[in-house]
């Protein structure tokens, strides 16, 4: 009976057989439309909840056009309209060193979980132009703003040996330190292929940070096998190792995920383990197995790692590549020495979505949220379908598959579009779940309008009930709540990208 279990589970492997549930009735409330200008513009990140309030990024807008850190603050009783503050304007660069305080950040916020204090990061800007990492600091008096600043300027190294171009949000350590990845910069091949940093804060001048390189990507010879271009977050486990993905390089050439373990002695590099390279069926022509990881991963509750691949996976024949994938990485164990990879889901028909691009979600019941840039029901191949927001139940007897829903669709079937293409992750947050779309809402000023991608408008922001009895947040929740344990036998720990905490179950 073993010897069946086990061919069946192959066949799923290869077929990518999925279930799916009938989709849901589109339940999602519009909570907020950016309108451009001084309003913002943008999205590209997802939220971070604090004390009932959600707080993010947008990429343009602003005083400059630079991007805005904004505040987005519910209706008392839970009637009427939602309150958005911007409490940060983005400069850029001026030449005489005044404003350099970034720009266009792509990343969410996180709370460091002790003072009160966001921190994040900017794709550009900054002393030298290629970005930085920054805190923004609340008021001491409710009358006073919210103070940002640097704390690292990247490309301040001879070279970018330091990194350029971050494009992921930050880690907090269970050290205090803040840990991220730069998508370009290093030392290797050219300008470089991204590094993974670490920024410790001096114990007696809190504002003063001392920043190290820990991994240097593309460091093990021209084809890249260590990955290249890094563009998510990381996440931890208890013993400070931590996880992400890259998005290109690997044996095959289609990304990494991949695992950094800290040096014995306390200081220098860390030792990069690949856990798996993707399109590893190159044999078959196709890349079952996805390819390209933009997203960050995320530990479910009994310590696997999830995380979903923007491409590849079983194709529908209208897209031969396939339309990417939800994988799980199973934690060496029974026997094996390494890390195991399956798919979980395969987005083979568009109509469910297609092109996942952001880190998963984990609740207390062990479902997986998650969204899809473009696709939906409305959508034949891409058609009308700007998105979707879906959720993944507890996996089925073989451990890997799980069921899919389709809890709301982003498409143009009835008119303008409302919310377009979800870049950025959900948020799970007193039964529902909340999120932003980079396109969408009211088209605005000029500036709102996105010739590449169709895209119109300024963005929204959205949130869909999840019904009576929902399931409450985990560690992959992306609460804001840090440090710290509770009853349901999940480990809590520090703070993630957009508020997350790692170790929904991280490994023991």
């Amino acid at each position: 009976m073993k010897a069946v279990y086990r061919a069946v589970a192959l066949i799923l492997a290869f077929t990518s057989f999925a279930w799916v549930s009938p989709c849901t009735a589109d339940n999602t409330t519009t909570i907020y439309q950016f309108k451009g200008g001084d309003d913002g513009t943008w999205p590209y990140a997802g939220l971070v909840e604090h004390n009932g309030e959600f707080y993010g990024t947008t990429w343009k807008g602003g005083s400059d056009d630079l991007g805005t850190i904004f505040k987005l603050t519910p209706p008392a009783n839970g009637q009427g309209a939602w309150t958005k503050t911007v409490l940060h304007d983005f400069h850029g660069r001026s030449s005489f060193g005044l404003t350099d305080d970034g720009a266009h950040p792509e990343a969410g916020l996180i709370w460091d979980g002790n003072e009160g204090k966001f921190y994040g990061t900017t794709n550009q800007g900054g002393e030298w132009g290629w970005g930085t990492v920054f805190v923004l600091v609340p008021p001491v008096n409710p009358s006073d703003g919210w103070v940002e600043y640097p704390i690292y300027d990247f490309c301040s190294l001879s070279h970018c040996d330091d990194g350029t171009y971050p494009q992921a949000s930050l880690l907090v350590g269970a050290d205090g330190a803040l840990y991220g990845t730069t998508s370009e910069g290093g030392p290797y091949t050219g300008n470089g292929y991204g590094t993974v940093f670490k920024l410790t804060r001096d114990p007696v001048l809190d504002y003063q940070w001392t920043y190290a390189v820990i991994y240097n990507f593309c460091s093990n010879g021209y084809y890249c096998l260590d990955g290249y271009h890094p563009v998510a977050e990381l996440i931890a486990d208890k013993q400070g190792a931590l996880y992400g993905t890259a998005e290109y390089g690997g044996a095959h050439s289609s990304g990494i995920a991949f695992k950094l373990t800290p040096p014995a002695t306390g200081t220098g590099l860390w030792t990069e383990t690949v856990l798996h390279n993707f399109c590893s069926h190159e044999f078959t022509q196709q890349c079952y197995d996805g390819l390209y990881p933009a997203s960050g991963l995320v530990f479910d509750t009994q310590h696997n790692l999830y995380g979903t691949t923007s491409a590849g996976g079983q194709p529908d024949g209208a897209y031969s590549g396939g339309g990417g994938t939800v994988f799980k990485l199973t934690p060496p164990g029974n026997g094996t020495t390494d890390w195991t990879e399956s798919v979980t889901y395969s987005f083979a028909n568009h109509s469910r979505g297609n092109f996942p691009v952001a880190a998963l979600i984990v609740d207390s019941q062990n479902n997986l949220y998650g969204t899809t840039q473009i696709g939906g029901p409305s959508s034949a191949k891409y058609g009308n379908g700007w998105g979707t927001v879906f959720k993944l139940g507890p996996p089925h007897w073989d451990g890997t598959h799980r069921t899919l829903s389709v809890l709301t669709s982003f498409d143009s079937t009835n008119g303008p579009v409302t919310n377009s293409q979800p870049v950025g992750p959900v948020t799970l947050y007193q039964g529902a779940l909340y999120g932003t779309t980079a396109y969408g809402g009211i088209t605005g000023p000029a500036s709102c309008i996105d010739t590449q991608t169709d895209g119109l408008g300024c963005g929204s922001i959205f949130k869909v009930p999840l019904g009576t009895g929902a399931p409450q947040p985990t560690g992959g929740g992306r609460s804001s709540e840090p440090h710290g344990s509770g009853d349901d036998g999940v480990p809590a720990s520090p703070t993630v990208p957009g508020g997350t905490t790692v170790g929904a179950g991280e490994q023991e």
